[in-house]
């Protein structure tokens, strides 16, 4: 069974984003279609702040912008949704081992594998 929904199989950009990190997953024994719509909101906000991030970086859309009428200045929006887009992926993106204390720990060496060492610095009488 396909777990992607229509939301990402209509957009070729989040389309391509979806399967190329479920492979990921797939290859490191970690994807389950349980997954799928925490992974939507993952792959929704990827290809969200990639088309953000394109729009910002038009020169018509600076960080600062003025109200002709008032003449007042204020922050682009496009900036906090950017940042949303943010704190949505580095959220989900842990969550699927994503990030890169999530990597590290995923890489990290089990310590029965460190074998005399794990065995002396855990020994009776350490830290005792």
């Amino acid at each position: 069974m396909e777990a992607k929904p229509e939301l990402i199989k209509s957009d070729p950009v989040a389309s391509a984003i979806w399967d190329y990190y479920k492979a990921r997953l797939e290859e490191a024994g970690k994807w389950r279609d349980e997954y799928a719509a925490s992974f939507t909101v993952l792959v929704d906000a990827v290809n969200g702040f990639l088309v953000t991030s394109a729009t910002l970086a038009k020169p018509d859309n600076l960080p600062i912008l003025v109200n002709p009428v008032k003449g007042t200045s204020y922050r682009n929006p496009l900036l906090d949704i950017k940042a949303q887009y943010v704190n949505t992926i580095l959220r989900y993106g842990a969550a699927f081992g994503l990030s890169p204390l999530a990597d590290a720990r995923l890489k990290a060496t089990p310590p029965e594998a460190i074998g005399e060492l794990f065995k002396f610095l855990t020994g009776p009488g350490v830290g005792g």
